[in-house]
């Protein structure tokens, strides 16, 4: 099962595993910190909050793709621009989602939950066109 690796190919092979569980560990944690604190202030349970982040995920590959192709001399640079950009993307878009949704249904956690399914459903289909 292992023959065709040598021991330090094996013991890299692990530690980049490590590397890569960490790294997705470290992604669970923030969306649960995320929601945590939306709820602990809120009160509002954010079935849409995947979706903010993916948006920040798609401005940050946008960002990527942008510079490789226009700005191939500054590509090294563009994962800082980028996190900025993710930032007020995902941002503008919860405040926007606060300001026409949210705010009129902050007493009715079930109108809440519904409404955020709802949003959540139409930005999938948003991302997935």
């Amino acid at each position: 099962m292992f023959g065709d690796y040598s021991l330090g190919d094996l013991g890299s092979i692990f530690v980049m595993q490590g590397f890569a569980g960490l790294i997705l560990f470290s992604v669970y944690v923030l969306m649960a910190l995320g929601l945590a604190i939306i709820f602990g202030q809120m009160g509002v349970i954010n079935m849409a909050h995947g979706e903010f982040m993916i948006l920040g995920a798609y401005v940050t590959w946008l960002t990527s793709n942008l510079f490789q192709a226009y700005l191939p001399s500054l590509f090294s640079g563009y994962f800082f621009l980028a996190m900025i950009l993710a930032f007020l993307a995902s941002g503008a878009l919860g405040m926007l989602v606060e300001w026409a949704l949210i705010r009129h249904l902050y007493k009715r956690p079930l109108d809440t939950l519904l409404a955020t399914w709802g949003l959540s459903l139409i930005l999938q289909q948003t991302y997935r066109s």
